[in-house]
């Protein structure tokens, strides 16, 4: 029993690491889309790139300007860097935030590529955990039938 415990150890972490991916893909992607369903829609601009430089390079995150239905002018960046830079200073973008939270706004659509990716990646990884898991429980019971 031990032997399967310890055989079973690495595809499980595998299948593991595979679900907390698809989990965070998951949770982005229903966070973006409760937000597009229940808040609000603005139009905004894009006042200025904020730039974010690594030993790899630079990237760069839109900084947005939008003004909420009460007419209070807010100013946010978004959460996705990219490179080269995913918008233009001076480009429309339409913007979704919370009628009770603006500071909390996003950009419509920013991100998605990003989340389908996490759960792809996320989920092939756990399907191939989740079959290593599945075979070595198939061949302990076929080594030891009785057992």
């Amino acid at each position: 029993m031990k032997d399967i415990l310890k055989q079973l150890t690495g595809p499980a972490i595998f299948m593991l690491f595979g679900l907390v991916f698809f989990a965070i893909g998951s949770g982005l992607t229903m966070r973006q889309r409760t937000l597009e369903g229940q808040g609000i829609e603005a139009p905004g601009r894009v006042a200025s790139l904020q730039e974010s430089c690594d030993s790899d390079g630079c990237s760069y995150a839109p900084a947005v300007q939008f003004t909420t239905v009460s007419g209070e002018s807010i100013q946010f960046i978004s959460s996705y860097y990219s490179s080269p830079p995913a918008y233009e200073v001076g480009e429309s973008v339409t913007v979704v935030y919370p009628p009770d939270t603006p500071s909390e706004a996003i950009i419509k659509g920013d991100g998605q590529i990003l989340h389908i990716v996490f759960m792809l990646v996320g989920g092939g990884i756990a399907a191939v955990g989740f079959y290593l898991v599945f075979s070595t429980f198939r061949a302990a019971a076929i080594i030891a039938p009785g057992e």
